[in-house]
């Protein structure tokens, strides 16, 4: 068999391992009609295949080993195992690395899953695949070296029956007395009926229905928050109705996560404001009366916040405003570009990655947008907690096309969050 960096392994291939500091990767990516958790674990195991006892199983709950030379991360789309080989235990004899699928989907419902380890590669063959777990690979003992073999080995069921096929006690629940009987839930209302009472908005429900459900979102509950630009370049963009066009997109996307109807408002310039809640009874011709709420100065859009861009005080507001939430906070923020104070919005940024927000910045046919262009490569913060798109020709894009974009990363986050304890 061929050795060397960059190898790609097919099922029950091995190779040897070179460095006694390593990470193993798990990668996947999802097809649309998936709706299920993906739970990465790894397991310590004896000369017999079994664990020597509960703390030797690394998964959500329990990311270490008990010395913390295996140390699981997970994020969007991935799970890395942080391995130091030279301190693992001398009586664990293989690490079997393993993926579970949480829910009514099948293997068969991940478009692609991959493991990376020093080097090499192994694309697991999951086409027509009906398991819901499987041993992707083993990092083992062999000749006192380490090695790598590729698996692939479906295994039915979930995490607890692949748990206690490695000897893992899960114990099962105390019984309980059989509880009183609950009231009977009110019916859900549907979106489309919560609409109704503004019924140029009706025609949303639809859209925001697919992309929920695209995005896994339908049963999420969330609080939303809305952030508009005032600065004098938006002009445009507030007297062609785009900005009151969006506000009434993301009115009704709030009535869905929202059951309190009220959605908080701030505008920015100079200064910034923080307005009326919108709501389904205010919402239409918002956006001309704070405009008309007082004198403006020829290079005010919004009366009193002056004509220049200042994101950081507006960004401190939100955080402090929303920093005990017991929701998730999703905070749409549309800007035309402009942005100039890189270090102070870094700042407020890495301060609401530990809080329960989320933000998500809308370019509005704008230019120069800055930090916001790159905060894929802003790692310094706890987790990433923000996604931007820009709209060149906002009168041009569909329903459909901007509630995919605005809910784009939103789940992502929400269960790195989880995981964090950023949310419980």
């Amino acid at each position: 068999m061929k050795k060397g960096k960059n190898m790609e392994l097919a099922p029950g291939q091995n190779t040897a391992i070179g460095n006694n500091n390593i990470e193993v990767r798990l990668a996947y990516t999802q097809k649309n009609s998936f709706y299920s958790d993906i739970d990465a674990s790894a397991f310590l195991l004896d000369a017999n295949e079994k664990v020597s006892g509960d703390l030797d199983m690394i998964f959500f709950n329990q990311p270490q080993n008990a010395n913390q030379s295996v140390v699981m991360k997970s994020g969007a789309g991935a799970a890395v195992f942080s391995i130091n080989l030279a301190a693992i235990p001398a009586a664990v004899n293989k690490i079997a690395v393993t993926v579970v699928i949480d829910g009514k989907d099948t293997l068969d419902g991940l478009q692609e899953l991959t493991l990376t380890c020093d080097g090499h590669r192994f694309p697991v063959p999951i086409a027509g695949r009906t398991e819901k777990a499987l041993i992707v690979g083993h990092i083992y003992r062999h000749n006192g070296l380490w090695k790598l073999r590729a698996v692939g080995q479906g295994f039915n069921g979930g995490l607890q029956p692949l748990a206690e096929h490695f000897g893992v006690d899960v114990s099962a629940p105390e019984p309980t007395p059989t509880p009183t009987p609950a009231p009977t839930p009110t019916p859900t209302v549907s979106l489309e009926k919560k609409l109704a009472k503004t019924p140029k908005l009706v025609s949303l429900a639809k859209p925001i229905t697919v992309s929920l459900e695209k995005h896994r979102l339908k049963d999420v509950r969330a609080q939303v928050a809305f952030v508009l630009d005032a600065s004098g370049s938006m002009t445009g963009q507030f007297k062609r109705g785009n900005v009151q066009a969006v506000l009434e997109r993301v009115t009704a996307l709030a009535v869905q996560f929202d059951d309190d109807g009220a959605m908080p408002v701030w505008a920015f310039g100079e200064k910034f404001k923080r307005y009326d809640d919108v709501t389904l009874d205010n919402v239409e011709g918002y956006i001309d009366r704070i405009r008309n709420d007082g004198k403006r100065s020829m290079w005010e859009v919004l009366p009193g916040l002056g004509g220049t861009n200042n994101e950081p005080p507006v960004l401190e507001a939100i955080n402090q405003e929303f920093k005990d939430s017991t929701l998730p906070v999703y905070v749409v923020f549309i800007t035309d570009g402009g942005i100039s104070k890189t270090r102070l919005i870094k700042e407020k940024l890495r301060e609401s990655s530990q809080l329960p927000i989320f933000f998500k910045f809308l370019g509005l046919g704008g230019s120069n947008y800055g930090i916001l262009e790159k905060l894929d490569t802003f790692s310094d913060r706890l987790v990433d907690n923000t996604h931007f798109f820009p709209v060149d020709n906002y009168e041009k894009v569909s329903d459909e096309a901007l509630y995919d974009r605005l809910l784009i990363e939103f789940r992502e986050w929400i269960d790195t969050a989880k995981e964090k304890r950023i949310l419980r």
